[in-house]
């Protein structure tokens, strides 16, 4: 799919900003419903997903966010769906990622209220989950947003 100035427009600002189709037909100096066609358009073509919200987890009591990698002792896809469908029912768990590179299998992102919550999470789920053999966690100091949406639709 071939993007025109409009399409980078609406992605550069989509990916920083929760924003309404008045303000971004605004913004971007398109009628509502063009603005409303292109976002259905980029859908469509799955080069943006869903729109969604962001839920601010530290408003909701979750004070501790963490990245936990996670290694299994077997390398196959029905051990990887297993392992997926047994962290799809953990509500602490708010993402994971199939990595390389890594001494981990999956790095699995990670909201707590606090210690005693995390250690009751790693404790009694994530190590009682088959397969588990390795858990380190590191602990989210601050989250820094430098995806830099603009650079990069110029190169396409």
């Amino acid at each position: 799919m071939q993007l025109d100035r409009f399409d980078k427009q609406i992605l550069e600002i989509l990916s920083h900003e929760d924003i309404n189709l008045n303000e971004l037909s605004e913004r971007i100096n398109l009628s509502v419903s063009s603005v409303h066609r292109r976002i259905k358009h980029l859908l469509e073509n799955n080069i943006i997903s869903a729109l969604k919200r962001e839920i601010n987890y530290q408003k909701l009591g979750f004070s501790l966010h963490i990245i936990l990698q996670v290694s299994l002792s077997k390398h196959d896809s029905d051990t990887f769906a297993k392992f997926l469908e047994e962290l799809e029912s953990i509500p602490e768990v708010i993402n994971a990622f199939l990595v390389t590179g890594q001494s981990a299998d999956f790095l699995v992102e990670v909201v707590a209220k606090d210690m005693e919550n995390y250690s009751d999470f790693l404790l009694k789920r994530m190590g009682k989950i088959e397969h588990v053999v390795a858990l380190h966690s590191s602990f989210v100091i601050k989250e820094y947003n430098v995806f830099n949406c603009g650079a990069m639709l110029s190169r396409v």
